[in-house]
């Protein structure tokens, strides 16, 4: 049974997921991993395509694509755990304070005078552009990255002009799917910037840890900004962020980029990372225990192989063994790895495969969510939906419904057609007359 099957409001188990190279690389990094549950919410007015529900976040995928996913349905969803209790509330740390990412205090300061280059990234709609707006305000440039028709903008931040931040394209994972991802895997491999600014949205936040780990693994100094968070509180949840910049080991500042709040702190902190290049604490989110750690071994076998690559090719080294285990080409072609290399490699990866049951890059993917998922688990209290939304959701499902999409659109049309000729059309014909007329 394939996923376009499936009833709507029933749930399945993915087993498989099919697909060729950068589109099943796609569905994996959106979290379609055999192993994962998913329910289907709708389908759109003429039956294509379907909404999911799936890892807490809605997925829309066309029936084409959703053919090439076999499932076994399932009567009920497990349950996630979530925190026993809310969170207690204790003080966010300052700048490098108790050397609470770095034990021996900060690195080395760059030099007096250097400009500090920022890359801001993050999913589609979390509020990048809002958050760019309030960082360098009316101090923006924009234009084209050099042979790609996908929209730059440069901008100082308020206040600091020996900055820079790059707006990079909204995407969902640093792989080389469509040209805005690798636009901005481009940008932070090749620019280098000093610092990464990675926006999360706290309403969704399984989702957008994804791209926050893919980050994490560049070995760049970063903050990470967790947008809504007044939406988070308002509609019931809390996020325990001392407990979670703990386990990503990188600074996370709580914001609300729409109301400028948390602003302030987000630049503090970043302007701090950046000046002293103080780097991720963490990049390791395989486990030792899990499935017997297969992809662990696999991934340190692997980094051990192409250190060496990757220093002279100037590629973070965990990035690039995850790369290599997924088949990126781009990687490996920067890499240079010699035949009896890539023979190794390929030996580590099959016994991976064997060990772990999935594929290599579906076992990369469910390493990364298996993390997310345990982050969640401990840190995040999630919200319940607000009553804009509910009432959202409602006003969709009739104007959007298989038998009431139709007249809904027809209705409306009538009512426009209505006023645009007999009361505002005519109004307006009515003055033009007397102006012509005098």
């Amino acid at each position: 049974m394939t996923l376009k099957e499936l009833e709507i409001g029933k749930s399945a188990v993915i087993t498989a997921v099919g697909g060729n190279g950068a589109l099943r690389q796609h569905f994996l990094d959106m979290g379609v991993i055999p192993g994962a549950e998913v329910t289907l919410a709708k389908y759109a007015p003429m039956g294509d395509p379907m909404e999911l529900v799936i890892r807490g976040y809605k997925l829309t995928l066309r029936l084409a694509e959703a053919d090439q996913i076999n499932i076994e349905p399932i009567s009920e969803k497990s349950i996630t755990n979530t925190p026993a209790s809310a969170p207690q509330h204790m003080s966010h740390p300052g700048l490098g304070e108790g050397g609470k990412f770095h034990p021996k205090g900060s690195g080395d300061p760059l030099p007096e005078g250097t400009v500090l280059t920022f890359a801001l990234v993050g999913n589609q709609n979390c509020g990048k552009t809002t958050l760019f707006n309030q960082l360098t305000g009316a101090n923006q440039h924009v234009g084209n990255f050099p042979g790609v028709t996908v929209d730059r903008k440069d901008g100082a931040i308020k206040g600091h002009p020996d900055t820079l931040v790059t707006d990079l394209p909204g995407i969902y994972s640093m792989s080389p799917y469509s040209s805005e991802e690798i636009v901005s895997r481009n940008f932070v491999l090749d620019e280098k910037p000093k610092g990464i600014i990675n926006i999360v949205d706290a309403t969704n936040i399984e989702r957008n840890l994804y791209l926050t780990m893919q980050l994490l693994e560049m070995n760049i100094p970063m903050v990470v900004a967790l947008n809504m968070m007044d939406e988070v509180r308002e509609n019931g949840g809390t996020i325990d962020i001392n407990g979670l910049e703990s386990m990503l080991g990188v600074p996370v500042i709580p914001i609300s980029a729409a109301k400028n709040e948390g602003v302030h702190e987000l630049i503090d902190h970043a302007l701090h990372v950046a000046y002293y290049q103080e780097r991720p604490m963490r990049q390791d989110f395989c486990d030792e225990d899990d499935n017997g750690g297969a992809v662990h071994r696999c991934l340190h076998g692997i980094i051990h192989l192409i250190e060496d690559h990757a220093k002279r090719s100037g590629l973070p080294v965990r990035f690039a063994a995850s790369k290599v285990i997924e088949g990126d080409s781009m990687i490996l072609s920067q890499l240079m790895l010699e035949e009896n290399e890539k023979e190794m490699i390929e030996h580590i990866v099959l016994q991976m495969e064997a060990e772990r049951k999935l594929d290599r890059s579906a076992a990369i993917a469910d390493m990364r969510y298996s993390f997310i998922h345990k982050v969640c688990n401990q840190t995040v209290k999630k919200p319940h939906e607000s009553k804009e939304r509910i009432r959202s959701e409602k006003l969709d499902r009739f104007l959007t419904g298989k038998y009431t999409a139709i007249p809904s659109f027809i209705g409306i049309m009538g009512i426009v057609f209505f006023l645009t000729f007999n009361v505002i059309g005519a109004w307006l014909q009515e003055l033009l007359e007397i102006g012509i007329n005098r």
